[in-house]
């Protein structure tokens, strides 16, 4: 693998063990071949990547008995064996890292950024329980001074991996979460971060882009 996708794997899987530890019940699988997260109470954190085609057995051993799951192949072996099980595409996404320093953009007008803020708004933001993101060990919480934007960190060695980035839709369009995003990342280089992982949808590439976010593999998802 080359270094930038295992920065982003390695911080990835960091931020499953993170959530594993917050949730009763939960717990993250590490292997050469894959790594999940299984955590029945939140079925939306239940995910598994799988880099090679040999794990997917394996792997669907343990997603199976949850009612809700996906699994990711970044390859075209890996990909045909899941679809051989029977398991139907869903969406892409793009792992994407940046070197920071990031580029500088220009604020939203007016826009204030609160820092340690309550992960629960943040959750929400995400339609997600407030409890999914409340914790959970080394978990920074960052919202738009009006509360209609946010995202979480969590760091992990010299890299902060960056998720549940979200703006309201009535507030979208207005550069809140470049805001917000931007004056995260230049804490975590004050605190002396090198690089920023995250996982994108293919609509919020662009905003990562002008922050200085390249791509560095695309994962197909699957599910059941």
């Amino acid at each position: 693998m080359d270094d930038s996708f295992t920065r982003y794997l390695g911080s990835l899987a960091a931020s499953w063990d993170a959530f594993a530890k917050a949730h009763a019940g939960a717990r993250a699988v590490h292997d050469d071949g894959y790594i999940a997260l299984l955590d029945p109470e939140h079925p939306v954190l239940t995910n598994a990547a799988v880099l090679t085609p040999g794990a997917v057995p394996e792997v669907l051993g343990l997603l199976r008995p949850h009612a809700t799951w996906a699994v990711w192949s970044r390859d075209a072996a890996t990909a045909a064996a899941l679809e051989a099980e029977g398991l139907r595409r869903d969406v892409t996404t793009r792992p994407m890292l940046a070197r920071l320093p990031v580029r500088s953009g220009a604020p939203a007008p007016g826009a204030q950024v609160l820092r340690g803020a309550d992960p629960g708004r943040v959750a929400e933001l995400n339609g997600a329980d407030p409890e999914l993101l409340r914790g959970v060990p080394g978990l920074r919480a960052y919202l738009s001074g009006d509360g209609e934007s946010g995202l979480v960190l969590l760091p992990h060695g010299d890299d902060v991996n960056v998720s549940m980035v979200a703006t309201r839709e009535g507030s979208r369009g207005r550069g809140l979460a470049g805001t917000v995003l931007h004056a995260a990342l230049e804490d975590m280089q004050h605190e002396g971060s090198r690089t920023a992982t995250l996982q994108s949808t293919p609509l919020a590439e662009r905003l990562y882009a002008r922050l200085g976010f390249s791509p560095v593999a695309t994962w197909q998802e699957w599910g059941p």
